[in-house]
């Protein structure tokens, strides 16, 4: 089984990615970065090589996304996916170095004064009156220090150009993007769609450059989506199961996420009727992907169950058709209507 590698950006540390360590930890190895101790993106890369062992599924937030795609181009036979998270590709544009050393003389002077400057441009401005949000990522930067900061700065400066090999890179590729993310907007992530060979691209709501931590629940659910699919069920693996039934577990309930909450918004009169009006449309706003899509066009409620659907949630869907509940029934028994009506509830054949 690959180690997930949970690699963190410029002063930051394991609690960007402690949602997504929670959720996964009981089903695969999960080894936390340390990239604070050197100023080269290369040697960050090279030393989480050495630190793990075997394959590894590289999951890196803002410069940490940069140190994975470094250890895909090093390392290829073993790293067998990337998560990029609120990052880039691109090399150091003209005139960087001068704002860079900008914040390397504030941080000498003041990592309390670095924090208040530096992170309220990235977050979502919605997210700019949670005072716990920032209280936590105000002491996440001031747990660093000058130094480390510099460090880090400094390896951003001289990064390697990514986009000169991200073509070359087989392995497959999760960006999550987020909608308010000024710093690596989303048109980034999608020059790195492009370029790789084999990516998908999921956007976080009401999120900035902090997406992970902003929004933990939808960035996890998205990361155990695409782990689960790509991997041939990695995450599910030492689950214990009942033969032919799909278990609403804590995965579940991650791979689910999405359908969960759209079927859940049909409690609503208007999204009932856009759903009536164009089911496409309305699927796509909460980001289903293709099995999800087809399974609630086909009512196929095992299916949904089987991806994660709460029979409390995506009964709502029937709701608006309206489905008969013994055809849901029938449908979770894996029997036709008719032998359900007359196996489970005692009804009589016609003729």
């Amino acid at each position: 089984m690959a180690t997930l590698v949970l690699i963190p950006g410029l002063v930051s540390d394991s609690i960007v990615w402690a949602p997504l360590a929670e959720a996964v930890a009981q089903h695969m190895a999960v080894h936390a970065a340390d990239v604070s101790r050197t100023s080269s993106i290369s040697t960050m890369a090279e030393s989480i090589l050495a630190a793990t062992d075997g394959d590894l599924i590289a999951v890196g937030h803002s410069m940490g996304g940069r140190v994975g795609m470094e250890m895909a181009r090093i390392a290829p036979d073993r790293v067998r996916g990337l998560v990029l998270a609120n990052t880039g590709h691109h090399p150091k544009r003209d005139g960087e170095e001068i704002r860079r050393q900008q914040m390397i003389d504030l941080g000498h002077r003041s990592m309390e004064e670095l924090a208040d400057e530096w992170l309220p441009p990235m977050l979502s401005p919605a997210r700019l009156t949670d005072a716990e949000l920032i209280a936590s990522l105000r002491a996440m930067v001031l747990r660093a220090d000058p130094d480390m900061h510099e460090r880090q700065i400094r390896a951003l400066i001289n990064r390697p150009n990514a986009s000169a090999y991200i073509a070359e890179l087989g392995c497959p590729i999760l960006l999550v993007a987020a909608r308010h993310d000024g710093w690596s907007p989303i048109v980034q992530h999608q020059e790195i769609a492009d370029a790789a060979s084999d990516t998908e691209l999921v956007i976080i709501e009401d999120a900035g450059h902090f997406a992970p931590v902003e929004r933990p629940v939808e960035v996890t659910a998205a990361i155990a989506s695409w782990l689960t699919r790509r991997f041939g069920g990695i995450m599910l693996e030492n689950t214990a199961t009942i033969p032919d039934t799909p278990l609403f577990d804590r995965a579940g309930s991650i791979r689910g996420y999405q359908l969960n909450k759209m079927a859940m918004a049909l409690g609503q009169p208007a999204n009932r009727d856009a759903f009536k009006a164009d089911e496409d449309a309305y699927l796509a706003r909460f980001g289903l992907d293709d099995e999800e899509k087809a399974a609630v066009k086909n009512r196929d409620w095992h299916e949904m169950v089987r991806l994660g659907g709460n029979l409390f949630f995506i009964l709502k869907i029937a709701a608006v058709d309206p489905t008969p509940i013994t055809q849901i029934g029938a449908a979770q028994a894996g029997m036709s209507h008719e032998d359900f009506l007359y196996e489970r509830l005692g009804k009589k054949r016609n003729g």
